[in-house]
Protein backbone atom coordinates (compact mmCIF):
# COMPACT_ATOMS: atom_id res chain seq x y z
CA UNK A 1 0.00 0.00 0.00
CA UNK A 2 2.54 2.80 1.47
CA UNK A 3 4.73 1.57 -1.91
CA UNK A 4 1.65 2.65 -4.08
CA UNK A 5 1.62 5.62 -2.38
CA UNK A 6 4.77 6.66 -3.38
CA UNK A 7 4.40 6.18 -6.94
CA UNK A 8 1.55 7.24 -8.13
CA UNK A 9 2.28 10.76 -5.74
CA UNK A 10 5.72 10.55 -7.41
CA UNK A 11 4.13 10.24 -10.86
CA UNK A 12 1.43 12.94 -10.83
CA UNK A 13 3.80 15.27 -9.29
CA UNK A 14 6.30 14.56 -12.02
CA UNK A 15 3.39 15.74 -14.58
CA UNK A 16 2.29 18.50 -12.24
CA UNK A 17 5.92 19.90 -12.73
CA UNK A 18 6.69 18.97 -16.10
CA UNK A 19 3.40 20.63 -17.21
CA UNK A 20 3.03 23.54 -15.16
CA UNK A 21 6.07 24.10 -13.28
CA UNK A 22 4.35 23.03 -9.99
CA UNK A 23 6.71 22.12 -7.37
CA UNK A 24 6.25 18.61 -6.69
CA UNK A 25 6.08 19.48 -3.05
CA UNK A 26 2.59 20.61 -3.66
CA UNK A 27 1.17 16.90 -4.08
CA UNK A 28 3.69 14.96 -2.52
CA UNK A 29 4.24 16.37 0.86
CA UNK A 30 0.55 17.05 1.90
CA UNK A 31 -0.21 13.19 0.65
CA UNK A 32 2.71 11.64 2.48
CA UNK A 33 1.69 13.39 5.53
CA UNK A 34 -1.64 12.95 5.72
CA UNK A 35 -2.39 9.31 3.93
CA UNK A 36 0.85 7.60 5.27
CA UNK A 37 1.39 9.72 8.46
CA UNK A 38 4.78 10.96 8.04
CA UNK A 39 6.23 13.30 9.89
CA UNK A 40 5.82 16.54 7.76
CA UNK A 41 9.51 17.79 7.90
CA UNK A 42 10.48 14.36 6.62
CA UNK A 43 7.39 13.96 4.23
CA UNK A 44 8.95 17.76 2.51
CA UNK A 45 12.48 17.09 2.24
CA UNK A 46 11.35 13.96 0.29
CA UNK A 47 9.08 16.11 -1.48
CA UNK A 48 11.71 18.49 -2.42
CA UNK A 49 14.24 15.55 -3.45
CA UNK A 50 11.92 13.93 -5.91
CA UNK A 51 11.47 17.62 -6.87
CA UNK A 52 15.47 17.48 -8.45
CA UNK A 53 14.64 14.81 -10.47
CA UNK A 54 11.17 16.17 -12.14
CA UNK A 55 12.53 19.35 -12.54
CA UNK A 56 15.89 18.65 -14.47
CA UNK A 57 14.55 16.20 -16.39
CA UNK A 58 12.01 18.82 -17.48
CA UNK A 59 14.49 21.63 -17.40
CA UNK A 60 16.11 19.27 -19.99
CA UNK A 61 13.74 18.61 -22.19
CA UNK A 62 12.36 22.96 -22.30
CA UNK A 63 16.06 23.33 -22.85
CA UNK A 64 16.07 21.24 -25.86
CA UNK A 65 13.29 23.04 -27.26
CA UNK A 66 14.97 26.81 -26.64
CA UNK A 67 12.29 27.56 -23.87
CA UNK A 68 14.79 28.42 -21.21
CA UNK A 69 15.77 32.03 -20.58
CA UNK A 70 18.05 32.27 -17.33
CA UNK A 71 18.97 35.47 -18.69
CA UNK A 72 16.26 37.85 -18.30
CA UNK A 73 15.25 35.92 -15.32
CA UNK A 74 18.44 36.13 -13.35
CA UNK A 75 17.77 38.40 -10.83
CA UNK A 76 14.67 36.48 -9.27
CA UNK A 77 16.91 33.32 -10.07
CA UNK A 78 19.39 34.57 -7.62
CA UNK A 79 17.49 35.36 -4.49
CA UNK A 80 14.86 32.70 -4.98
CA UNK A 81 18.18 29.90 -4.45
CA UNK A 82 19.54 32.50 -1.38
CA UNK A 83 16.46 32.46 0.47
CA UNK A 84 15.24 29.02 0.13
CA UNK A 85 17.91 28.24 2.24
CA UNK A 86 16.89 30.50 4.66
CA UNK A 87 13.73 29.58 4.81
CA UNK A 88 14.78 25.93 4.61
CA UNK A 89 16.37 26.37 8.35
CA UNK A 90 13.38 28.63 9.68
CA UNK A 91 10.84 26.20 8.39
CA UNK A 92 12.23 23.25 11.18
CA UNK A 93 9.84 24.55 14.17
CA UNK A 94 6.90 25.74 12.70
CA UNK A 95 4.01 24.44 10.99
CA UNK A 96 4.62 24.44 7.30
CA UNK A 97 0.95 24.43 6.02
CA UNK A 98 -0.19 27.68 8.43
CA UNK A 99 -0.93 29.88 4.50
CA UNK A 100 -2.07 26.80 2.73
CA UNK A 101 -5.63 28.56 2.32
CA UNK A 102 -3.82 31.02 0.59
CA UNK A 103 -1.92 29.02 -1.58
CA UNK A 104 -4.67 27.17 -2.61
CA UNK A 105 -6.71 30.14 -3.77
CA UNK A 106 -3.92 31.34 -5.69
CA UNK A 107 -3.22 28.30 -7.26
CA UNK A 108 -7.16 28.65 -8.55
CA UNK A 109 -6.91 32.62 -9.50
CA UNK A 110 -3.56 31.95 -11.33
CA UNK A 111 -5.48 28.98 -13.46
CA UNK A 112 -8.36 31.15 -14.16
CA UNK A 113 -5.59 33.57 -15.73
CA UNK A 114 -4.29 31.23 -17.78
CA UNK A 115 -7.36 29.42 -18.93
CA UNK A 116 -9.50 33.00 -19.63
CA UNK A 117 -6.44 34.97 -20.50
CA UNK A 118 -3.69 33.19 -22.64
CA UNK A 119 -0.45 33.85 -21.82
CA UNK A 120 1.13 34.06 -25.78
CA UNK A 121 4.89 34.31 -26.17
CA UNK A 122 6.06 37.60 -28.12
CA UNK A 123 9.51 37.58 -29.60
CA UNK A 124 9.59 41.36 -28.72
CA UNK A 125 9.62 41.01 -24.94
CA UNK A 126 13.00 39.50 -25.72
CA UNK A 127 14.40 42.50 -27.05
CA UNK A 128 12.88 44.84 -24.29
CA UNK A 129 15.63 45.18 -20.93
CA UNK A 130 13.75 45.29 -17.86
CA UNK A 131 14.33 49.19 -16.05
CA UNK A 132 15.53 49.44 -12.20
CA UNK A 133 11.68 49.68 -10.99
CA UNK A 134 11.18 45.44 -12.82
CA UNK A 135 14.05 44.42 -11.54
CA UNK A 136 13.87 46.07 -8.49
CA UNK A 137 10.47 44.36 -8.32
CA UNK A 138 12.13 41.02 -9.55
CA UNK A 139 14.57 40.90 -6.59
CA UNK A 140 11.81 41.39 -3.99
CA UNK A 141 9.31 39.00 -5.20
CA UNK A 142 12.43 36.20 -5.29
CA UNK A 143 13.14 36.92 -2.10
CA UNK A 144 9.91 36.16 -0.99
CA UNK A 145 9.49 32.71 -3.45
CA UNK A 146 12.33 31.86 -2.13
CA UNK A 147 11.34 31.95 1.53
CA UNK A 148 8.09 30.56 0.84
CA UNK A 149 9.97 27.46 -1.38
CA UNK A 150 12.33 27.10 1.81
CA UNK A 151 9.46 27.08 4.70
CA UNK A 152 6.52 25.09 2.69
CA UNK A 153 8.50 22.81 0.16
CA UNK A 154 5.75 24.35 -2.28
CA UNK A 155 4.27 27.36 -4.03
CA UNK A 156 7.78 28.55 -5.17
CA UNK A 157 7.03 27.14 -9.05
CA UNK A 158 3.72 28.90 -9.42
CA UNK A 159 4.79 31.77 -7.88
CA UNK A 160 7.52 32.21 -10.57
CA UNK A 161 5.68 31.38 -13.22
CA UNK A 162 3.09 34.46 -12.47
CA UNK A 163 5.88 36.61 -12.02
CA UNK A 164 7.40 35.65 -15.13
CA UNK A 165 4.17 35.71 -17.15
CA UNK A 166 3.08 39.00 -15.69
CA UNK A 167 5.97 40.71 -14.59
CA UNK A 168 8.94 39.85 -16.88
CA UNK A 169 6.96 39.46 -20.33
CA UNK A 170 7.69 35.86 -20.54
CA UNK A 171 6.01 33.13 -22.98
CA UNK A 172 4.26 30.75 -20.91
CA UNK A 173 6.36 27.83 -22.32
CA UNK A 174 9.22 29.60 -21.52
CA UNK A 175 8.39 30.97 -18.16
CA UNK A 176 7.62 27.14 -17.21
CA UNK A 177 11.02 26.11 -18.49
CA UNK A 178 12.91 29.19 -17.14
CA UNK A 179 10.82 28.04 -13.62
CA UNK A 180 11.86 24.61 -13.71
CA UNK A 181 15.18 25.09 -14.08
CA UNK A 182 15.38 27.28 -11.27
CA UNK A 183 13.55 24.97 -9.25
CA UNK A 184 16.14 22.13 -10.30
CA UNK A 185 18.75 24.40 -7.95
CA UNK A 186 16.15 25.44 -5.28
CA UNK A 187 15.19 21.87 -4.90
CA UNK A 188 18.25 20.47 -4.30
CA UNK A 189 19.57 22.96 -1.89
CA UNK A 190 16.33 22.78 0.11
CA UNK A 191 16.14 19.09 -0.07
CA UNK A 192 20.00 18.98 1.37
CA UNK A 193 19.14 21.32 3.73
CA UNK A 194 15.57 19.13 5.11
CA UNK A 195 17.54 16.31 5.40
CA UNK A 196 20.70 17.29 6.70
CA UNK A 197 18.58 18.77 9.32
CA UNK A 198 15.90 15.30 10.24
CA UNK A 199 17.14 11.90 8.13
CA UNK A 200 14.93 10.95 5.85
CA UNK A 201 13.63 7.77 4.78
CA UNK A 202 15.30 6.31 1.80
CA UNK A 203 12.74 4.33 0.07
CA UNK A 204 10.07 6.68 -0.43
CA UNK A 205 12.22 8.73 -1.50
CA UNK A 206 13.73 6.49 -4.20
CA UNK A 207 10.41 5.24 -5.31
CA UNK A 208 8.77 9.15 -5.49
CA UNK A 209 12.12 10.46 -7.32
CA UNK A 210 11.49 7.69 -10.13
CA UNK A 211 7.90 8.27 -10.57
CA UNK A 212 8.62 11.46 -10.77
CA UNK A 213 11.16 11.26 -12.98
CA UNK A 214 9.05 9.28 -15.15
CA UNK A 215 6.04 11.88 -15.18
CA UNK A 216 7.99 14.49 -15.62
CA UNK A 217 9.41 13.97 -18.94
CA UNK A 218 6.15 12.55 -20.48
CA UNK A 219 4.78 16.00 -19.39
CA UNK A 220 7.43 17.78 -20.45
CA UNK A 221 7.92 16.43 -24.14
CA UNK A 222 3.75 17.11 -24.89
CA UNK A 223 4.05 20.51 -22.88
CA UNK A 224 6.40 21.79 -25.77
CA UNK A 225 4.80 20.02 -28.51
CA UNK A 226 1.63 21.09 -28.29
CA UNK A 227 -0.18 24.42 -29.48
CA UNK A 228 0.38 27.40 -27.24
CA UNK A 229 -3.31 27.63 -26.80
CA UNK A 230 -4.32 24.37 -25.97
CA UNK A 231 -1.54 24.24 -23.54
CA UNK A 232 -2.85 27.60 -21.82
CA UNK A 233 -5.65 25.60 -21.18
CA UNK A 234 -4.65 22.68 -20.64
CA UNK A 235 -2.53 24.36 -17.52
CA UNK A 236 -5.52 26.94 -16.51
CA UNK A 237 -8.33 23.82 -16.57
CA UNK A 238 -5.36 21.43 -14.45
CA UNK A 239 -4.41 24.58 -12.17
CA UNK A 240 -8.46 25.36 -11.59
CA UNK A 241 -9.55 22.05 -10.68
CA UNK A 242 -6.32 21.23 -8.80
CA UNK A 243 -6.38 24.41 -6.53
CA UNK A 244 -9.93 23.87 -6.11
CA UNK A 245 -10.07 20.33 -4.44
CA UNK A 246 -7.05 21.54 -2.42
CA UNK A 247 -9.61 24.35 -0.98
CA UNK A 248 -12.14 21.87 -0.94
CA UNK A 249 -10.12 19.60 1.57
CA UNK A 250 -8.82 22.76 3.47
CA UNK A 251 -11.86 23.57 4.70
CA UNK A 252 -13.48 20.75 4.96
CA UNK A 253 -10.90 18.57 6.42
Amino acid sequence: MDIFVYIIGGFFAGIATGLVGLSAAVIIAPLFATVLGMDTYVAIGIALASDIFASSTSAFNYIRYKNVDLKRASYLAIMVIVFTIIGSIVSKDMNPYNMNSVLNIFVVVLGIRFFVYPVKDNPQNKLIKPGKFIIGQAIFWGIIIGLISGYFGSGGGLSMLAVLTMLLGFGLREAVGTSVTIMTVTAFVGAVTHILIIPTEWLPLIFASVAAFVGANLASIFANKVNEIILNRVIGGFLMIYGSILVLLFYTS
